[in-house]
């Protein structure tokens, strides 16, 4: 039986509906002192981890491997908020011979410095269509964040959300979770879920109603299936694929019918 679920309302924020475009996303201007707080970070953690040293990750499946992916991916997003328009990846891999750190410390700082001069309103490539700056500033902060997690599990099982990232942080990756990524699997015809999840953060006022055709009501009022309870920085790890609530049973609570909350953990969203 769904659970009767009220979603605590925020005055001013937007709720999603069944006929809300996507497109052309508009975000809160991001502060780009945290970029570099979370790269400086990442940067230090490098330096002191043997590159070789296996981490939590399918695709970069060691140290070394999860820099040379990060410092690519902010090289191509400095060049796409540069060129305003698509960049290939490719040309902006770490050449053979320079030094990791090295390499990576420089491409952070000139991701940063380029965010930090970049008009937030103004128009841009992004790889889910036309954009806004503001789009790459809140993404890089995410993307930096999420990669400093993996390194961190090079010499701890299972981390929490790095604290280095401000207070706000888990909840707008959550939100940008759903404007970005579950968006972009709607658009490629993702499986519906057997049922409703509501996501509550147990450290805030946010929660996120998934509905089963994956539209989100954040903050609403709903009837959820199932229900997962959590740090908002738990529940963003969860969407990452990178917390397991079974596993992890004293940092989450879980209520609801059990299956529908495997098929939302299990579903492959996060590409």
């Amino acid at each position: 039986m769904p659970l009767s679920v009220p979603i605590r309302p925020i005055w001013g924020r937007k709720v999603a509906s069944r006929s809300h475009s996507r497109h052309h996303l508009m975000v809160s201007t991001i502060d780009m002192s945290e970029l570099a707080r979370v790269s400086d970070a990442f940067a230090t953690e490098a330096g002191q981890t043997d590159p070789s040293a296996p981490i939590a990750s399918r695709i970069w499946p060691t140290a070394g491997e999860i820099v040379d992916h990060l410092g690519n991916i902010q090289r191509w997003a400095t060049a796409a908020v540069q060129t305003r328009g698509s960049v290939d990846v490719r040309e902006h891999a770490r050449p053979s011979g320079r030094d990791p750190i090295e390499w990576f410390t420089e491409g952070a700082s000139a991701l940063t410095e380029e965010l930090e001069r970049a008009d937030p309103d103004a128009e841009c490539w992004t790889f889910v269509g036309p954009g806004r700056n503001a789009f790459w500033q809140r993404r890089m902060v995410h993307e930096a964040t999420k990669h400093l997690w993996d390194l961190r599990t090079a010499k701890a099982v299972d981390p929490p959300m790095p604290a280095e990232v401000d207070a706000g942080t888990p909840a707008a990756i959550i939100d940008e979770f759903d404007e970005v990524f579950i968006a972009r699997a709607r658009r490629q015809g993702i499986a519906h879920l057997p049922g409703s999840v509501l996501l509550r953060a147990t450290d805030s006022n946010r929660s996120w109603l998934i509905e089963p055709d994956w539209i989100v009501l954040s903050d609403g009022v709903g009837r959820a299936d199932a229900v997962l309870e959590a740090s908002a920085g738990d529940l963003a790890l969860v969407l990452w694929e990178r917390a397991d609530p079974w596993a992890l049973g004293s940092r989450f609570s879980r209520s609801g019918d059990e299956a529908v909350l495997r098929a939302l953990t299990e579903a492959r969203v996060h590409r």
